[in-house]
């Protein structure tokens, strides 16, 4: 079955004062009820193209009408025992159709009560660490935004903000400690690298290329090697 039915209203759009802006919260434009996030699964169905997309709004309301004229609809006009449910793409915001083998169907893939929570204890653990690190900027903690910067299961947005607040504090001690982290993710990298250069250029300082100490700008002789450079 096509990923929309050949009713008048399957190419329809979600009314505007029905998406939220964070997207969490979208109405089914047939019945009025809140829709739940559904996880797509890792096989396709339907037309087997896919929704470039790892999860869908889904209208499970048994009582809307939407689901309950589906079931006469796919007998009339295909001939199959079976019905379809309202969903909502996240990211053009479509209305369409999803098949429905039974009234219990897909519902083991709804999200809402796991995923959500998970998602708003993370964000708010991000903003948390976000404010740790302001205050330790503030205060020229340098081993607690370090501590930061090394974890590597941190967001990678607070790991970038804590590069980029090392390179503002301009203190020579940060150097070694930037030197030998090496993240994976590569914005937070070059952010790394970022701070090394604005430490040195704002202490008139860059690192030997023989022994790596961190020596003046200026200098022929390494003081700590004793190699030109």
């Amino acid at each position: 079955m096509p990923g929309k039915t050949r009713q008048k209203d399957s190419t329809k759009r979600a009314p505007d004062n029905t998406l939220k802006a964070a997207r969490k919260e979208y109405q089914c434009p047939h019945c009025g009820k809140r829709m739940n996030k559904w996880e797509v699964p890792p096989f396709n169905f339907s037309d087997g193209l896919g929704w470039c997309t790892d999860h869908l709004y889904i209208c499970f309301n048994d009582e809307c009408r939407f689901f309950t004229n589906s079931w006469g609809h796919m007998e009339e006009h295909f001939g199959q025992e079976m019905g379809y449910r309202c969903m909502i793409h996240p990211d053009s915001n479509e209305v369409g159709a999803i098949p429905a083998g039974s009234v219990d169907a897909m519902k083991g893939n709804i999200l809402d009560e796991i995923q959500e929570a998970k998602d708003a204890e993370s964000i708010a653990r991000r903003n948390a660490n976000m404010a740790r690190l302001t205050e330790a900027f503030m205060n020229r903690d340098l081993p607690g935004i370090v501590a930061v910067l090394e974890q590597e299961e941190e967001w990678p947005s607070v790991r970038l903000k804590a590069a980029q607040l090392l390179g503002d504090l301009e203190d020579l001690a940060a150097i070694e400690p930037l030197m030998n982290i090496v993240p994976s993710h590569e914005p937070v990298k070059k952010a790394v690298e970022e701070a090394v250069k604005k430490i040195h250029k704002a202490n008139f300082t860059r690192e030997c290329p023989h022994c790596a100490e961190i020596i003046k700008q200026r200098a022929k002789l390494c003081k700590h090697c004793g190699k030109e450079v």
